[in-house]
């Protein structure tokens, strides 16, 4: 039978929300992204919405920041997602429809952030709605799954790991993990050769409505979930810039490796909100249009940082938290000598 696939390569120079529909032939969509280098720096999004009748795989490059929704209304759910060369990042939103493939470039790769409703990725019909995520970079990238961050002191429960050998079907591994009595914690299984994040989601014990997503090539290693990740070897310098102004609402994402300025608004848009990819002597922190209970502006006194890598800002409106993923994502290596947390926000907040 002759090969029907037919692809269709589109290359964007800029970022903004992009809607548009596939000839009916078309079943792969090659798009690469080309922007300047004030897009980069500015972590300029590309937000797509493609829809095509034949379309089910998606292949992305370039150094522009794409998001996709697979779950989205005006979106057709691809199974395959190819972003290992896309440098500038991929904010990933699962689909509960299709089963998924999700390729990522590990260390080479963008700063990329996926995310997992629970369910989107479920045991199924003996494991045939398990998505697959390929290449993810503990260090860089950041998971979600059910809106929360994957991390071990929080709800990754790596002392209660399954080891099951391969031999055994994935059912019966899987049904090990049910067993356990993990409250809502992920459990890792390692099933032969083969990883698989674990959740009890619905009746004790397995069944078909299960939280479960397969991981393959995770840069970094399990262990880089783990509790070490809240420390870091030594105190950061204080960035020096010059400085891209992002400004913070719902799950915000700066440029990896460009001095970020994180604008805080007087709109409160930054309230309860996540930036993903902080990082420790590069990026600051702008609560310039905040005021305190009195009226005047902030200062350090106002905010504070809490081991779980929460920050809370008092302001005239009360207390609000905002995450900051990338600060224990600090430094890569096992920590070593006295450990010092970053708690002080004078190290890294600049009012």
């Amino acid at each position: 039978m002759a090969n029907t696939s037919k692809t269709q390569s589109i290359t964007f120079t800029h970022g903004g929300e992009t809607t548009f529909v596939l000839p009916d032939d078309i079943t792969t969509l090659s798009l690469a992204t080309q922007f300047d280098d004030s897009g980069v720096r500015s972590g300029e999004t590309l937000d797509l919405n493609v829809q095509g009748s034949a379309f089910d795989a998606l292949g992305l490059s370039g150094n522009g920041r794409v998001e996709w929704d697979n779950g989205a209304d005006n979106t057709t759910a691809v199974h395959t997602v190819d972003a290992s060369g896309l440098s500038g990042g991929l904010e990933y939103t699962a689909s509960g429809d299709v089963q998924e493939t999700i390729m990522l470039g590990g260390a080479d790769n963008g700063v990329n952030v996926i995310s997992f409703a629970e369910e989107s990725s479920r045991y199924g019909n003996d494991g045939d709605a398990i998505d697959t995520l390929t290449g993810f970079d503990v260090l860089r990238d950041t998971l979600f799954i059910d809106d929360s961050v994957v991390q071990s002191f929080d709800n990754l429960d790596l002392d209660n790991a399954i080891f099951a050998d391969e031999y055994l079907s994935l059912e019966d591994a899987l049904t090990l993990a049910g067993d356990q009595d993990s409250g809502d914690a992920i459990l890792p299984v390692f099933h032969g050769d083969d990883l698989y994040f674990y959740r009890d989601s619905g009746p004790e014990g397995l069944d078909d409505n299960d939280f479960a997503l397969k991981l393959e090539e995770v840069a970094g290693g399990l262990n880089s979930f783990s509790d070490r990740q809240g420390y870091i070897s030594k105190m950061a310098p204080a960035p020096t810039g010059p400085f891209e102004d992002v400004v913070v609402s719902g799950t915000t994402s700066g440029t990896d490796g460009v001095a970020d300025s994180f604008v805080f608004g007087s709109d409160g848009a930054w309230q309860d909100a996540t930036i993903t990819n902080f990082e420790l002597g590069v990026d600051r922190i702008d609560l310039s249009q905040l005021q305190n209970s009195a009226g005047e502006p902030l200062d350090f006194g106002n905010v504070h940082m809490y081991p779980d890598h929460e920050l809370v800002v008092n302001t005239d409106t009360g207390g609000h938290y905002v995450s900051l993923v990338g600060v224990p994502k600090y430094d890569p290596g096992l920590p070593t000598g006295e450990l010092n947390y970053a708690m002080g926000p004078e190290d890294f907040l600049f009012a």
